[in-house]
């Protein structure tokens, strides 16, 4: 299997390849379950959701944001993941090779027309970080 050369370090890429669907259907059904134990170690200490970055704010913040209005966004949340994730385009990185491994859902947006103007409701960012694990760290709507 050959690992994408958008990545620093090809090692570390396939290390991110062999991480990533196991983390993926965790996080998925963890979503699904709405199980806020499972995402707190799924979503990282600066994890960006809607109205703004929440950067030390408790992770109950951002369940009781996807709680209002009837589960709405946990309901996207739900939805996105379904369409998949794709590798992160540069477009994200203002054209350079991310310095880590990053995937965005949905694929839609990694399009940046579509972020651009307003054509998706939310967006979800990965990465794989220096500890050797995957995060969620952005769930948010677009553009906001």
């Amino acid at each position: 299997m050959f690992a994408p050369l958008d990545c620093v370090g090809n090692k570390r890429s396939v290390e991110a390849q062999r991480a990533w669907k196991p983390f993926f259907t965790t996080f998925r059904r963890a979503v699904e379950k709405r199980d806020r134990e499972t995402l707190r170690k799924m979503l990282p200490p600066d994890f960006h959701f809607s109205s703004g970055h929440h950067k030390g704010l408790p992770s109950d913040a951002v369940f009781k944001y996807w709680d209002e209005e009837n589960g709405r966004g946990w309901l996207a949340f739900k939805r996105i993941l379904a369409l998949g994730t794709v590798p992160m385009a540069r477009w994200w990185h203002e054209g350079k090779a991310p310095n880590m491994p990053s995937r965005v859902a949905p694929p839609a947006a990694n399009r940046r027309g579509n972020i651009d103007s307003d054509d998706l409701a939310w967006y979800a960012i990965f990465e794989f970080r220096a500890d050797g694990r995957w995060y969620c760290v952005v769930f948010k709507e677009c553009c906001d």
